[in-house]
């Protein structure tokens, strides 16, 4: 499959930085001010904020006047409202506010992310974070076959053959009790660990070289786009394991079958593959040397099958 033009992948990556740099002027006016919390879950432990609902609001509003013509995915959407047609050929993907119990907490580590798919393929993006720039904050954009910026400056991955002991690596929370690595890594430090509690930045963090590498356990579609593109664009590589795919590989399309099978909105907000974030070199070797723990309780149980078999 062929991509758009590269004007027009231009144009989109243009409107996505300036829709992210709105965006994150809206969540800087919200930091640190009394905001309206819910909680999506019983444990009330995934929150949105009317930060998040005015963010999203102000997106879909300036997608929907520039291009009216594409789709919306969207965080904070209503689901029920997905229904079940085919996906548009554009769609925007939005996290207007990723880290949000990071936001309502006073902790400036968050993101606002838009990316742009062409037909299940990553085509632009944009990332808004907190920085101690003139304005508050940066935006990590991109396109593909077009680079990766921060407000302009072209921008590239920590290169390294190995992990380095003293640079930065975004790991999840669960990493050492769910992951064992392998023989290639085992005894080599890989890095000085951090848990910044959003996808969005970690990824972003990953384009400037600022992390050597991010390994993301489990992002939905919104948590990743932007990022990701932008990791792929600073000259890196993400590396996954789509649903039904048992091995790693390089990530190119999110939905390989598009072409023969169009997704529906619906089936695109259950998306989910953990991620590999790093230089080309050393994505593929983290990726070799990741292994899960086995629970427990499966341990059991498999020793009890291996038993009745004798």
């Amino acid at each position: 499959m062929t991509l758009p033009a590269a004007a027009i992948a231009l144009e989109i990556e243009s409107a996505a930085a300036d829709f992210a740099r709105g965006a994150g002027a809206i969540l800087t006016g919200h930091f640190e001010q009394a905001i309206s919390v819910e909680y999506k879950d019983r444990n009330r432990q995934d929150p949105v904020t009317n930060a998040d609902k005015e963010t999203q609001a102000y997106l879909e509003s300036r997608i929907a006047e520039r291009f009216p013509a594409h789709g919306i995915l969207g965080e904070e959407d209503d689901a029920s409202a997905d229904g079940d047609t085919p996906a548009p050929d554009y769609l925007w993907v939005l996290d207007p506010l990723d880290g949000t119990t990071n936001f309502m907490n006073g902790l400036p580590v968050y993101a606002s992310s838009i990316g742009v798919l062409y037909r299940g393929r990553p085509l632009a993006g944009a990332v808004y974070i907190p920085w101690p720039a003139s304005d508050g904050g940066v935006v990590i954009h991109s396109r593909a076959n077009g680079g990766a910026c921060r407000d302009g400056a072209p921008i590239s991955v920590y290169q390294t053959d190995k992990p380095r002991g003293d640079r930065l690596i975004g790991l999840p929370g669960s990493f050492g009790a769910s992951t064992r690595i392998g023989k290639g890594l085992k005894g080599q430090p890989l890095g000085q660990p951090r848990v910044t509690g959003s996808i969005a930045y970690e990824l972003a963090l990953t384009a400037m070289g600022a992390m050597q590498f991010a390994i993301i356990g489990a992002p939905r579609m919104w948590d990743m786009l932007g990022g990701a593109l932008a990791v792929q664009e600073a000259g890196g590589a993400i590396i996954t394991r789509l649903p039904n795919h048992r091995a790693w590989h390089p990530l190119d399309s999110l939905i390989p079958t598009w072409d023969t099978h169009p997704p529906t909105i619906a089936e695109l907000r259950k998306w989910v593959a953990p991620l590999i974030a790093a230089n080309p070199t050393l994505a593929p070797l983290i990726a070799q040397n990741l292994h899960q723990r086995r629970r427990p309780l499966r341990r059991v149980v498999q020793g009890i099958k291996r038993a009745l078999r004798r």
